[in-house]
Formats: structure tokens, C-alpha cells, sequence
């Protein structure tokens, strides 16, 4: 199960270590394995009690992490090892109101607001709108004394923009880092009834609430349009004829009268919460004096809920006409006169009341909308298969059952078509029900080929039954010991990733929909914000592959030092991704090109040019009434984008060529303690990525701001770590260095103007730390850390984007502190 919950399965104080394995394992450890593979090991021996206190802030105090950990356990005479443990923690949301330095370069302007803007209906219900947009003449008349964007309640009466735009500014209703609870259990038996049989139990539980901070509500254009009418007999109707709502959305959170369920700077929180659990059964044995057996059966299961409030959209209606609320007979104003500080205020007649806005929307509390299971049964055998002149060869082999099911439960408002958040133009959403079954089986051969050398063979082999695909993945490595102090070592492999159960669904243009925020359309050079981004399936998705070869050596001239070096070539087929919003439009633009024979620097956006002409008649000539993905949905009469469908694709090649570098020198003396020198570091020589258009493009060192397919790589990145020990004391200094990054993304402000920087500068955060062990303090053993994360106070560099930096590279948080206890009385 891919889901941030399970990474929370384990209490902190019960981690035992970290196994990596660097190269693709997908040859023994399956089809997710494509890039490696990070093991947690469990603490499953441990006799008594501990308890781990931990406290984190930033500077500002802007955010607070309290955590506390409980381990505890007990090893009985009958060969039985019982280990629990707990952890609860609390982490506080980081708004974007708390950094307004940001805020200030945050491109958060949506050209849908309320006030909005409008279009004649003279065809009643269902028109679509006709004619010239119309802005809400309340636009900008009541902002005195809140037009800083950095904080809340800015621009109330929104900010007007050219002739007919009326720019909403939600960014102060939006946080950085969510906040969450987390509460997690873990349980541990084994049992050596013999000595050649030990049966284990592992349980583990977690309940996750995260809360997400958003705006009042969305704009929709589809729906405002088709859906949506304001007679012209409306009281508070400015404009004299009948209209519909085009760029609006009904309500803005610092204006007019707001949902109850929306805090007092206009937020709405929903909160999510996830249930984990997993539970694990397997045993050891002997099989002779040279083979060894392991089986396990697992079962995991997570689901997700939801709070809602849905916005019915037949109430909305119902409403516009003078027919809403319980008694059936008042209008709801969409106008910005509905606030008392408009000019065209007039009270008892422009004004909305609150039990009209609350019996617009529809509350649900938990609601679930989603289910994963899995099933796991393995077994394997490992033993000695024949011998060579230079020792046994040994081998690996078992088998894998795995079953897996994803079921996701749509709103039922949604369904039926009356979510205003749900587009009425394309089929509902409807609940699924996937199902993934695999068998497989895999072998490994470990061969000594000489007294230094030798070689070891692997592949799997999985059938996945409900996606009809089978893959045969292999591995071949080899080491030498050229010297006692000098190893070399190769490897080559292919790895498989499958789908996700259900990616390859039907698909469904109206799944999964949202507003998109940000983001430059090639073709009409305008912004894509206000319009629609919807995800679905892909019934033709194929399955994603790499080819990975690695050669390196390791070098220990000294006890106290080592030095490994490794040159990684990774190549990724059928990638699979899902197109951003941009990189949709963008794909569309490029066949455009492609078909009118123009080039990109010589097509001109401006409407009434030769190129746009010829642009706007591609458009035309393209198949109409039935939207595919990845595709754009565009408005017949100015061809600015209304909705983008993005779905998991096999959208890329990429090519990854990196040198890893990872050395450890130690120093002891003879009064100051032992000091540790560790530096590991990643050099990309080479980032590349083929997309759908057959275009190669170079990444490495880029931003990649408007891409889906691969994220912002600096060319080099670095840790450097001290560490000390003497006696009871423990410190240690790191330093973590990331390369500087191209800019090149989409940047856009409306109204600033801001522009950005050429490069995102190279960034160094040092951590620093310091423990101390009361070996005999009341009986007890305490130890007692502190530490600085980022002790320079190094802020991520502002540039104008949704958010106010690149927060894939950076973060907002500074300087921050904490402190932990561990306590583990005398037994």
C-alpha cells in the first residue's frame, strides 16, 4: 500500500535501522522495487520500559511538534519476546498568512471571484452566456484599509484587473504544512518453540487526522454557466437583463455573509483522517544443516474519510430565483452588494441571511471515500545447492501471492449531479471497485567464481491476473576483492512497475476535478487559473520499465577509513506520470505547431493575428464532443481553457546518469574522544526526459517548473556530518548542500509584475546537535538531547509562483529548535 499512513506504521522509538538497497530490487523484491528499496527494522527484543519525549518549534513559534513515544517489553522464560509500543504526536499548521514575506511574491489570484463577473442569458436556464464578460460593479469598491496581500481579509471586495477581470486573492486562506494528529501502536511476539522453528506476530495501528486549510469555495466555470441563471427580475440584479455567473464563485470568505463552518479569516478546514492497520504472521525453520524456510502471511488495510459541506446546486439555483431556504422564498444575492460595505448596498434587500447560506450546503461528517487492501503470502527457501573449488554456492527461491483492492466512493451529491464543485456537462463519477492479483516467484544464485570474485544471479518472475501482464525482471552482479583493502564491484538488472490497481479504469472526464491556480496557456497567452483540472483512469496504460547498471568500488586503506564510489546509469521506459495542468496545454500547443507548420518563435497569441488564425482553425478541424486524455477543453469563443482531463500515462523516457559518493573517516584520540567524518554525495551528469511529443529535453540543474514528468534537480547535492563521542556526551554538525537550479517555469503574477530570478541560488542547511547519558540518575538511565535545525535561519528564496517560492526544493519554516528525553528506569 503506497500511502503516506503506512510510512507512519512504526513508532520512532521502536526503529531499530534502516536498510537501503540502492539499486533496482524489483528481481527479488518486486515490481515496486524500480529504484531501490528502504527497509524498516522493528525493535523485537527489548526488556523493560522507555519513554522519549520530543518537543520541535521554529523561531517564529509559528508551529509546535510535540511527540512522546512509549517502549516497552519483556523476554519470558519459555523462549518469548514481547515488545509494544506508542507514540502520539501533534504537529500545528504553518499558514501562509504566518510568512507573509512570501505571500508578497505569491502569485494566489484567481481571475474567479465574488465579485465575479457575468454574461447575458437571453435564453434562460441552460444559455451558457452570450456576449461581452460583465464585472460585478462592486469590484474594488470597498478595499479601504485591507489591500496588503499578505494578510487576511486583503482585497474583500476583490481587485479589479483590465476591463473586465475581478482578481480574488486566496492565498491567505491556504497553509504551507497541514496540520495532523497521529496516534500509532506497535506490537511484537516471537516464539522459539524449538530450536529450529520461531514463529512471529507483528501488529501495527495508526489513526491519522490532517487538516487542510482552503478557500470558501471554488469557481466553476462549466456549471456556472449551464446550471446557473439570474433573472433580470432579480432585487439586487445590477445589470438590467438576465444573466449567468461566468468567472465567480459564490462565496469569497471575507465578504458578504460566509458558510458558518468557515473560520474567521474566511477558511474553510477539512479534515481528512486515515486508519492503517497491518498485521503480519510468519515463522523461521530448518529445513536440513544448510537450508533455511521463511513463510509470512500479511493483511494491511487503510481507509480514508472526509469531512464535507457540498454546495447543492439545485438549492444554489432555487435561490438565485427567490425560491431558497426552508420557507421557499428568498433570493440569494451573488452580487458584492451583499455586503454592507458596497455602495449598492441596500439593507433587507441586497443583503444575504445566514440561514439561507448554511441551507445551500450539505454536511457530512467522516465520510469515507476510500479503501485499500492488501494480502501478502510468501514463501521462500535459501540453502546451499552445490560446491566450487572456492566455497558453496548458495541460492534463494520462493513464491508470492499478493491480492490487492482499491475501492473509492465518490460524493453521493456528485453523483447525482447536483455538487456544485462537480461539472454537469460530463458523465458523474461513479464508485469503483479495483482488484490486483499477482503470482510470482523468484530465485537468486550466489556464486563463488574465485577466492575474490563472485557472482550473484537473480530474477522474478509475477503474473498480474486482473491486468493480464507478465514480466520477467533479472539481475546480475558481480564483486572482486582485487586487494584486502580494495573491493570492485557491477551490476546490471531491469526493473517492472505496474499500474496501480484501477489506473488502467474506464475513463471519465468529470473524475477527480479541481481548480487550477496558476499557470500560463501557450496558445492564447493567457492564464489558466479559474479554469478546471480533472484526473482519471487509462484503460491503455502500460507498464513502467528501467534498466539499471551500476559500477563501483570500495576502498578501506585504514581501519578508520573507507571510501565507496558508484557510477549509476538509470534508464526509465513508459514512465508513468500523470500531465500537469501545463504540460497538458503545452502538448496540445506543440501538435498545434506541428500541424500548421509554424514555430514557436514565430507564433504570436495576440487574437486577430495570422498565426493565432491559424491556431483558432486547428482548433475548429479538431473532433468535437468527446474530450480524451490527456486533452483540453477550450471556450468556442475566445479558446481560453475551461478544463484540462490529466491521467496516469506512459508519458516519458527518462535517462539518469549519477555518481554517488560515500566516504567515513574516524579519529580517535586520546583525551578529546573519537570524532566521525561522513560526506556522501549525488553528481547528476546526466537528467533527461522523452515526452509525448517525442521532444528530448535536458533537466538536470532545472527547475522543471511546469512539468509533471520530473521534478527540480540540482546537479549536485551533499551531506557533510561530524560527529563526536566521548563518555556520555554525543554532538554532531551537518551540513546538507543542494546546487543552484534554473528557473524556467510558467511565472505569472497579474498584478505585481514581479520577475523571476534566474536561477534558484545553491542553498546550505547546517543541523547541529548534543546528547548527554545519565547512566545512573535515580536508578534510571536518561539521556537528554537538544538541537538547531537550519542554525543559519538559510529562508527559501522568494520567486513569483503559487506560494511564494519553489516549495519542491525549499522550505518556509527557518530556524527551528528542539529538545528530546529519553527515560528508561532501572528493571
Amino acid at each position: 500500500m503506497n500511502d503516506g499512513a503506512v510510512a507512519s506504521l512504526l513508532p520512532e522509538i521502536a526503529m531499530e535501522r534502516l536498510e537501503v538497497v540502492l539499486d533496482g530490487g524489483s528481481a527479488l523484491y518486486g515490481s515496486d522495487a524500480v529504484a531501490g528499496v528502504v527497509n524498516l527494522l522493528p525493535v523485537k527484543e527489548f526488556d523493560g520500559f522507555r519513554v522519549r519525549t520530543y518537543y520541535q518549534t521554529d523561531e517564529e513559534t509559528s508551529f509546535d511538534e510535540p511527540k512522546i513515544g512509549l517502549l516497552w517489553g519483556r523476554s519470558f522464560d519459555n523462549d518469548v519476546n514481547w515488545v509494544a509500543s506508542f507514540q502520539a504526536s501533534k504537529k500545528t499548521p504553518v499558514l501562509r498568512t504566518e510568512r507573509p514575506e512570501y505571500l508578497e511574491f505569491d502569485i494566489s489570484e484567481s481571475s474567479s471571484g465574488n465579485p465575479g463577473n457575468f454574461q447575458a442569458a437571453a435564453g434562460g436556464l441552460g444559455d451558457g452566456g452570450t456576449g461581452a464578460l460583465m464585472r460585478d460593479p462592486s469590484c474594488g469598491t470597498f478595499n479601504e484599509g485591507n489591500e496588503d496581500k499578505t494578510e487576511s481579509g486583503a482585497f474583500p471586495s476583490g481587485q479589479p484587473y483590465g476591463s473586465t477581470t475581478c482578481l480574488f486573492h486566496y492565498g491567505t486562506q491556504h497553509d504551507y504544512a497541514r496540520g495532523n494528529v497521529d496516534y500509532t501502536f506497535y506490537n511484537n511476539v516471537t516464539w522459539e518453540p524449538t530450536n529450529w522453528l520461531q514463529f512471529e506476530l507483528q501488529s501495527n495501528y495508526n489513526y491519522r487526522e490532517s487538516r487542510y486549510n482552503t478557500s470558501a469555495s471554488l469557481s466553476n466555470s462549466t456549471n456556472n454557466q449551464f446550471a446557473l441563471f439570474i433573472p433580470e427580475a432579480h432585487p439586487a440584479n445590477p445589470f438590467g437583463e438576465a444573466v449567468v455567473p461566468r468567472n465567480w464563485r459564490p462565496f469569497n470568505g471575507i465578504s458578504g455573509t460566509n458558510p458558518s463552518f468557515l473560520k474567521d479569516d474566511g477558511r474553510d478546514v477539512q479534515d481528512y483522517r486515515y486508519y492503517t492497520n497491518a498485521n503480519r504472521l510468519n515463522a523461521r525453520y530448518d529445513i536440513s544443516d544448510t537450508w533455511t524456510g521463511y513463510s509470512y502471511y500479511t493483511v494491511q488495510e487503510m481507509r480514508r474519510s472526509v469531512d464535507t459541506r457540498t454546495l447543492i446546486l439545485p438549492r444554489l439555483q432555487a435561490a438565485l430565483m427567490g425560491e431558497g431556504g426552508v420557507s421557499g422564498d428568498q433570493w440569494f444575492n451573488p452580487f458584492g452588494s451583499s455586503d454592507s460595505r458596497s455602495p449598492f448596498y441596500e439593507a433587507g434587500v441586497t443583503d444575504n441571511s445566514q440561514e439561507l447560506v448554511d441551507w445551500m450546503f450539505e454536511e457530512e461528517n467522516q465520510r469515507e471515500v476510500s479503501r485499500r487492501n492488501l494480502e501478502v503470502f510468501e514463501t521462500m527457501a535459501t540453502g546451499e545447492v552445490f560446491d566450487t573449488p572456492f566455497g558453496p554456492s548458495q541460492v534463494a527461491l520462493g513464491l508470492q501471492h499478493r491480492d490487492a483492492r482499491v475501492r473509492e466512493t465518490p460524493n453521493v451529491y456528485a453523483v447525482l449531479g447536483q455538487s456544485y464543485n462537480t461539472s454537469i456537462t460530463d458523465a458523474p463519477p461513479f464508485a469503483t471497485d479495483f482488484t490486483d492479483r499477482v503470482n510470482a516467484a523468484f530465485v537468486e544464485f550466489e556464486v563463488p567464481l574465485y577466492d575474490t570474485v563472485s557472482a550473484q544471479i537473480a530474477a522474478r518472475h509475477e503474473n498480474f491476473i486482473d491486468q493480464n501482464i507478465d514480466t520477467t525482471t533479472p539481475k546480475v552482479a558481480l564483486r572482486w576483492e582485487a586487494l584486502p583493502e580494495l573491493a570492485l564491484r557491477a551490476s546490471w538488472g531491469e526493473s517492472f512497475l505496474a499500474p496501480d490497481p484501477g489506473t488502467n479504469r474506464p475513463f471519465n472526464a468529470n473524475e477527480g476535478c479541481g481548480e487550477v491556480f496558476a499557470g500560463l496557456d501557450p496558445l492564447t497567452g493567457s492564464s489558466l487559473a479559474g479554469s478546471q483540472s480533472c484526473s482519471s483512469g487509462n484503460p491503455d496504460i502500460k507498464p513502467e520499465t528501467s534498466e539499471i547498471m551500476n559500477i563501483g568500488f570500495t576502498w578501506e586503506p585504514l581501519d578508520e577509513l573507507s571510501l565507496s564510489v558508484d557510477y549509476q546509469t538509470i534508464d526509465y521506459s513508459d514512465r508513468i506520470r500523470s500531465l500537469s495542468t501545463v504540460d497538458s496545454v503545452e502538448l496540445q500547443f506543440a501538435r498545434m505547431l506541428e500541424a500548421t507548420g509554424i514555430s514557436e518563435a514565430e507564433y504570436d497569441a495576440t487574437p486577430g493575428s495570422a498565426t493565432r488564425e491559424a491556431a483558432n482553425a486547428w482548433l475548429a478541424s479538431q473532433p468535437s464532443g468527446e474530450l480524451t486524455s490527456p486533452g483540453v477543453q477550450r471556450d468556442p469563443t475566445d479558446q481560453s481553457v475551461v478544463k484540462t482531463v490529466r491521467n496516469p500515462a506512459n508519458i516519458a523516457e527518462v535517462m539518469i546518469d549519477l555518481i554517488d559518493v560515500k566516504s567515513r573517516y574516524r579519529i580517535p584520540t586520546n583525551n578529546w574522544g573519537t570524532f566521525v567524518t561522513t560526506l556522501t554525495a549525488s553528481y547528476f551528469t546526466k537528467y533527461e526526459y522523452v515526452d509525448l511529443s517525442g521532444e528530448t529535453s535536458d533537466a538536470r540543474g532545472k527547475q522543471n517548473g511546469d512539468s509533471g514528468i520530473v521534478p527540480p534537480l540540482p546537479k549536485l547535492k551533499a551531506n557533510l556530518r561530524l560527529n563526536w563521542f566521548k563518555n556520555a556526551h554525543s554532538a554532531s554538525v551537518s551540513a546538507n548542500y543542494q546546487h543552484h537550479v534554473v528557473t524556467d517555469g510558467s511565472f505569472f503574477a497579474f498584478t505585481t509584475g514581479i520577475k523571476p530570478a534566474r536561477t534558484i541560488q545553491a542553498q546550505t542547511l547546517v543541523n547541529a546537535q548534543y546528547s548527554y547519558i545519565f547512566d545512573d540518575l535515580f536508578d534510571s538511565e536518561v539521556t537528554l538531547s537538544a538541537g538547531v535545525n537550519n542554525m543559519f535561519d538559510q529562508r527559501a528564496q522568494r520567486l513569483p509562483q503559487l506560494g511564494g517560492m519553489e516549495t519542491r526544493l525549499q522550505t518556509p519554516f527557518g530556524r527551528q529548535f528542539w529538545v528530546s528525553v529519553d527515560w528508561t528506569p532501572g528493571f
